[in-house]
């Protein structure tokens, strides 16, 4: 081999073992774990969510993924099918197969929350040692309090394990961490948002709203049937003059139609509220909306910008927006929005406010006390409260 060849060899080598180095990581954890396994990748395969498998420097096959931004988001060992991934969606996932990489290569010097994974049956060896991945597995759901993780072989179990469900721990940061990186990353989202025009709607389209002339596309729904993203709409007449022949003589002619237009009307306040939280047309203005962050230990951090940009930034994050009016009473409106991301099993709150002038304001402006990474909220307390805060309660598996 010449020395040219041995120099473009050499430095092929460095260049692969260092580009995944040089990607940015939505969290400290994952850069380590990319250094501490020795992991090689090929620029071009980091693709924004993209899914790509890997092999650390001992041979053991590993994932790692991609967020829509092209941030490294996830690197763990393979416990669960792609195809399970899918058709139910949790936190559990990236939680237990980082969780297990780093018990395994202990990546980070700090593994103590990894003893409040309760093992009946299996261990963590079990799980780094089986291939997972050829066993049925199952994940249940006790009360929003644990997840009870289940893979049979044979119909005989392989593990058995429970998890609290505390959004800290499923999330492999803390409270903190989870807050500040969210702040920072929305802050510094620069997205170019094009609000469209709005969509042509058939009459045929609306269903029948209450008994004051109102119409609603219906949205999905969200714990609650009122917690939804139904966006309201009225009938208005629109005349339009057209020239025309008729008889062979120039005619101009003024035609009716009556057509639906998005409700923006003080008259209607819960559902021009609604209108302006959820439909994101040009149909309504676009809302400034100002954060307060209720944060832990007491902090609070204020942020302002539009609500199209809020909203994109959440849902490049993966959550879905629903919004429920809550109080309409004395010239005020009260509301709440949530930012609900199931497949990593956690909620943002907004709490919202603002007078009824604002809701037909060409600039309306909301202000909102915002609350991060919430589990969900019991249906009786859901609106008007604050989130609760976890208890240290200890579970034990059936």
């Amino acid at each position: 081999m010449s020395l040219l060849q041995r120099i473009t060899l050499v430095a092929f080598i460095l260049f692969n073992g260092i580009c995944l180095q040089a990607q940015n990581y939505k969290a400290d954890r994952l850069k380590k774990a990319s250094e501490v396994l020795g992991l090689r990748v090929i620029p071009d395969s980091l693709l924004p969510q993209k899914t790509i498998e890997l092999k650390a420097k001992d041979g053991r096959k590993v994932y790692l993924r991609t967020d829509p931004m092209g941030m490294v988001e996830h690197i763990g060992m393979p416990l669960f099918s792609s195809a399970m991934r899918f058709l139910q969606p949790s936190p559990i996932y990236d939680f237990l197969e980082y969780a297990v990489l780093n018990w395994k290569y202990k990546v980070m010097p700090n593994q103590l929350y990894l003893s409040k994974v309760i093992f009946k049956k299996g261990n963590w060896e079990i799980l780094t040692r089986e291939n997972l991945l050829e066993c049925e597995c199952s994940i249940e759901n006790m009360d929003d309090k644990l997840y009870i993780v289940t893979w049979k072989k044979e119909s005989k179990d392989v593990a058995v394990i429970g998890i609290p469900i505390e959004y800290e721990l499923l999330n492999n940061d803390t409270r903190r961490n989870m807050e500040r990186d969210f702040i920072k990353d929305l802050s510094a989202f620069q997205a170019n948002i094009s609000r469209q025009q709005p969509p042509l709607v058939q009459e045929k389209d609306l269903s029948i709203y209450g008994t004051e002339g109102l119409f609603v596309i219906p949205g999905k729904s969200y714990i609650i049937s009122l917690l939804n993203q139904n966006v309201y709409y009225k009938l208005t007449t629109v005349s339009e003059t057209i020239d025309t022949v008729i008889n062979m003589k120039p005619t101009r002619m003024t035609l009716d139609a009556v057509l639906p237009v998005v409700v923006n009307d003080t008259i209607f306040p819960a559902e021009s509220f609604a209108n302006l939280m959820i439909c994101d047309n040009n149909s309504v203005p676009d809302v400034t909306i100002n954060l307060d962050f209720h944060l832990s230990n007491y902090h609070r951090e204020k942020v302002s910008m539009s609500l199209s940009q809020l909203k994109s930034f959440c849902r490049q994050n993966g959550c879905e927006m629903y919004f429920a009016c809550d109080l309409i009473k004395e010239g005020k409106a009260k509301g709440i929005m949530f930012a609900s991301n199931l497949p990593k099993g956690y909620n943002h709150l907004f709490s919202l406010k603002t007078t009824i002038e604002q809701l037909a304001e060409e600039n309306p402006t909301i202000d909102a006390d915002v609350y991060l990474y919430i589990p969900p909220v019991d249906k009786s307390k859901l609106l008007g409260t604050a989130p609760v805060k976890k208890s240290n309660a200890q579970f034990k598996l059936p």
